[in-house]
């Protein structure tokens, strides 16, 4: 048998890697009989440091890394934008990645990190990630790894997210408070955990008011553009369709040029919400209702909660939540 490691130690106990890291250098954070099992197991396997590891960790880079799963116009500029003003008030330099939503190249992005000796990784995750094992060498180096904005439900890592189901009610409510009751929930990709959080507060409010959700009349897309045929025909066959509620800006501005091409009039016979950054609905005509969602505030407390966890004065699992609002604009103002 080969060297032993943190994750033999953890595999033989059925625990987290850095539950054992955390054990062997008796973090408060650990119950003394974890800590006692680590390390009697470790002391049984010959587990020693790996000093390579140690030297590695001890050697500053002053960067830390983004990774995004794209980027476009809309939301993670303003992600950027608050990661990097963070990161030059502590004195480090930000290195931005784009996976292409692809799981093969956010591993070798990780490894990068690795390379590149980051102090710290904040990650929104592709599509395709349905794990977070390519990011556990960085953490196995104590090399902090906080998820925001699309992140995996019930992964042990600190994350910043919205309340996205509350962000989707919100948004719904709204719409039934206005006069819309027959709605048209458009959906990123299914496989994400966001989309599905924003469809379960989509089809609560409906649920709420005593009414039923048509999952004919809800779309989860793979790309934006891929709603404009499936849009086009459910507006030419429903005519008893009133509202739409969009999840992201991307699926709006589809849906929008949708809109454009047909006789329905906004916001006298239809009603549109979408969850936002603030700024394409401004850009629309007419202005569109939509629920805040800041990028910048996202960006910033992700960042802060990184440094604070690279200084380790955090608990590695952490959840922070940042509030949304609702701004009412001409889409829902009935004449």
């Amino acid at each position: 048998m080969g060297r032993i490691t943190i994750k033999d130690i953890a595999r033989a106990l059925d625990i987290h890697p850095s539950t054992v890291s955390r054990a062997l250098k008796d973090h408060p954070d650990v119950g003394m009989e974890t800590k006692a099992a680590v390390k009697q197991l470790a002391l049984e396997l010959g587990y020693s440091p790996n000093q390579q590891a140690i030297h590695f960790r001890h050697r500053k880079s002053g960067l830390i890394g983004l990774i995004l799963p794209s980027i476009n116009m809309f939301f993670f500029p303003s992600v950027i934008q608050a990661a990097e003003e963070e990161a030059l008030r502590k004195g480090y330099k930000l290195l931005v990645f784009q996976s292409g939503e692809s799981l093969e190249k956010e591993k070798q992005i990780a490894q990068l990190c690795l390379d590149f000796r980051l102090e710290g990784v904040l990650v929104s995750l592709s599509k395709e990630s349905q794990d977070l094992g390519h990011f556990e060498e960085l953490r196995e180096r104590d090399i902090p790894v906080v998820l925001f904005d699309k992140v995996l439900q019930g992964e042990q890592l600190p994350l910043v997210r919205i309340g996205d189901a509350r962000a989707a009610r919100l948004a719904v409510r709204h719409l039934f408070s206005r006069g819309y009751q027959h709605l048209i929930g458009l959906f990123d990709n299914v496989n994400l955990d966001i989309s599905q959080q924003r469809y379960y507060g989509f089809k609560q409010a409906h649920e709420q008011a005593g009414l039923q959700v048509r999952n004919d009349w809800c779309f989860f897309a793979e790309k934006a553009v891929d709603c404009h045929k499936p849009l086009v025909q459910l507006l030419d066959e429903h005519p008893e369709i009133d509202g739409l509620f969009a999840m992201s800006d991307e699926l709006l501005a589809e849906a929008m040029r949708v809109m454009d091409k047909t006789d329905r009039s906004i916001p006298e016979t239809f009603g549109v919400v979408v969850i936002s950054d603030g700024r394409l609905p401004y850009y629309l005509q007419p202005k569109v209702t939509y629920i805040h969602h800041s990028g910048y505030e996202v960006g910033r407390q992700a960042t802060a909660l990184l440094f604070t966890l690279m200084k380790g004065g955090t608990p590695e699992r952490s959840t922070i939540e940042v509030p949304v609002s609702l701004v009412s604009l001409e889409s829902t103002r009935r004449k």
